[in-house]
């Protein structure tokens, strides 16, 4: 069965220069002081670290006594519990020891904010869209859970749809994985996004027999129909592309196909690496610039724009394709979230909301063709939207591995924001990471309204959602999924709404803050600015800004979409 669905709603350029370098970090080693922490606190990590209360050095660092980003959550809730007030995730990460920790309990109170964080010494590295280096949306295409092509995807999230369903027959056996509590070796959901009819393909439209069709990876197929959408919503012919400098630049992971096949009898032999996702598409139409794969993680689609648009920036590619895919085949992903606690066992993901416990996973792919703007201009191009920057850096050495840095994730915004010269009072739309979680999203919302704070005490003037709420995560096409809505939303002068945020959570005070929770759909008069952020499983950050196209007379206009001919050619799992 599927999650029930919510009610609808009503209706060669000149880069910018390096800012003077931060501070590095002061020195935050605690002195030693006779005054113990709190016994309830010193009780409470003793318990959750199954560690002796008496063993535990109340100067020791939580990441010394090896707490990392599913224990934090546990701490923050049992804090919560214990002191009766919500409590920021992110004051375990500013004051990081027992006895600082007690400290701001005790003279902040568990509601305060917590003190201003040490600079960031990571410097993200920004693309400069200033003096211009600014880069057109010229093609789109995508294939997301619902939405089967670019107009059904807006339509689903103009009336507010939910593409979630539970997990197709093949992917793997629910009966036996899947259980409604926590069991080790079993996935506490079922649940996800799916593209319908991921397993037909139509390989005479690129020229490939029927054994090299069935043989390739579903990721890999994806990205060849969804980049033949998008270079015909561009207006462009195979030929006027063949042997030009056009890069490809793909964020992906691989899907676990080749696990079905083996290499022995396999048609496309070593063509089916993760590598050949960008190659495939370069081989097919001739294109002569780099094709990369991407693979940071959840951020690996916008990443890979970033990628495009510095080549483009770099006179390196005269036209790049950018985007990212997913692929859910098995269980392996689902497992591997239940153990770190990250999914949701009702089956949604409620980007904000007091309840948000978790996300659905999901699967897709989406392609962007860019170009610079001011050659777009000159040839006549049909201009989707603008990107005007695009920033990425890395947490650093966090609590642990997979524990997010507000610090890096605010810097990364201001770096995006300075590429450009963008005002963050402009900034109409923030289209977030939103993982539904307990950690990320205060910790992601806290970043934010920091950099917003240093130009404006405006409230409430920013729509902030989430598509996650819509799709469910889409892993490495997260990025994607979310910078085509925004585009979108920039294109036609209105702002979709996030789903399931009923209640905002109480852990970020969004009253005081710059940002309200986009539960309706909404017309968006004025300038039309968005920001949308990609946080990596593991650190790897990036934030883009996008805006409306200039108002121009293109020449070239959209051809037909591609008429596939799709039948079954696929796989069973042995």
């Amino acid at each position: 069965s599927t999650p029930p669905e919510p009610s609808r709603p009503a209706t060669a350029p000149t880069p910018l220069t390096s800012p003077t370098p931060p501070e590095p970090f002061p020195d935050v080693t605690p002195t030693r002081s006779a005054e113990p922490a709190a016994a309830w606190l010193v009780r409470l990590f003793a318990e959750a670290l199954r560690i002796p209360e008496e063993d535990l050095d109340h100067d020791v660092t939580f990441a010394e006594l090896g707490v990392e980003s599913v224990l934090l959550a546990e701490l923050v809730t049992r804090i919560e519990a214990r002191t009766g007030r919500p409590l920021d995730p992110a004051a375990l990460l500013d004051h990081p020891t027992l006895q600082r920790l007690d400290a701001h309990l005790t003279v902040a109170g568990a509601t305060a904010e917590p003190d201003d964080p040490a600079p960031a010494t990571a410097r993200p590295t920004g693309t400069a869209s200033a003096a211009g280096g600014r880069i057109a949306v010229i093609g789109m295409a995508c294939r997301f859970p619902g939405a089967p092509d670019l107009d059904a995807y807006w339509r689903l999230l103009r009336r507010g749809g939910f593409a979630v369903t539970e997990v197709p027959a093949g992917r793997w056996d629910t009966g036996r994985l899947y259980r409604p509590e926590r069991v080790a070796g079993h996935s506490i959901s079922k649940w996800g996004g799916f593209v319908d009819g991921i397993e037909d393909f139509d390989p005479e439209f690129f020229g490939m027999t029927e054994a090299e069709a069935r043989d390739l990876d579903p990721a890999i197929r994806l990205t060849m129909e969804t980049t033949a959408a998008c270079l015909r919503d561009a207006g462009y012919t195979d030929e006027e592309l063949r042997g030009g400098d056009v890069g490809v630049f793909m964020g992906a992971r691989m899907s676990g196909y080749r696990r079905r096949i083996g290499l022995e009898g396999s048609a496309t032999g070593l063509g089916g690496d993760q590598n050949f996702i960008a190659a495939r598409v370069a081989h097919q139409y001739d294109l002569r610039g780099p094709a990369l794969v991407v693979d940071s993680a959840c951020s690996s689609a916008l990443v890979s724009v970033q990628t495009a648009v510095r080549s483009l920036l770099a006179g390196e590619s005269g036209l790049a394709l950018a985007g990212g895919v997913e692929v859910l085949l098995d269980e392996e992903p689902y497992l591997e979230f239940s153990v770190a606690r990250a999914l949701s066992p009702r089956g949604r993901c409620a980007t904000f909301d007091r309840d948000a416990d978790g996300f659905v996973p999901g699967e897709g792919c989406g392609v962007l063709l860019l170009k610079p703007l001011e050659q777009a201009v000159r040839d006549g191009d049909r201009v989707h939207a603008v990107i005007d920057a695009v920033a990425v850096g890395n947490d650093g050495r966090t609590m642990g591995l997979t524990t997010p840095n507000p610090v890096a994730q605010a810097e990364v915004v201001r770096r995006a924001l300075a590429a450009c010269g963008a005002k963050a009072p402009d900034v109409g739309l923030i289209e977030a990471h939103g993982t539904g979680t307990l950690i990320g999203d205060p910790i992601e919302l806290r970043a934010l309204t920091e950099v917003f704070r240093e130009q404006t005490d405006r409230t409430g003037f920013c729509a902030i959602g989430s598509v996650k709420s819509n799709l469910g995560h889409l892993l490495s096409a997260a990025g994607i999924a979310g910078l085509i809505k925004a585009l979108l939303a920039v294109e036609h002068a209105e702002i979709p709404p996030t789903l399931f945020c009923a209640t905002p959570n109480p852990r970020f005070d969004f009253a005081a803050s710059p940002f309200e929770p986009a539960t309706r759909l909404r017309a968006w008069t004025g300038p039309r600015l968005a920001g949308i952020s990609a946080f990596g499983l593991g650190g790897t950050n990036a934030h883009a800004i996008v805006s409306e196209a200039p108002a121009i007379r293109p020449v070239r206009a959209p051809l037909p979409a591609p008429e596939f001919h799709r039948r079954r050619l696929w796989h069973e799992r042995p």
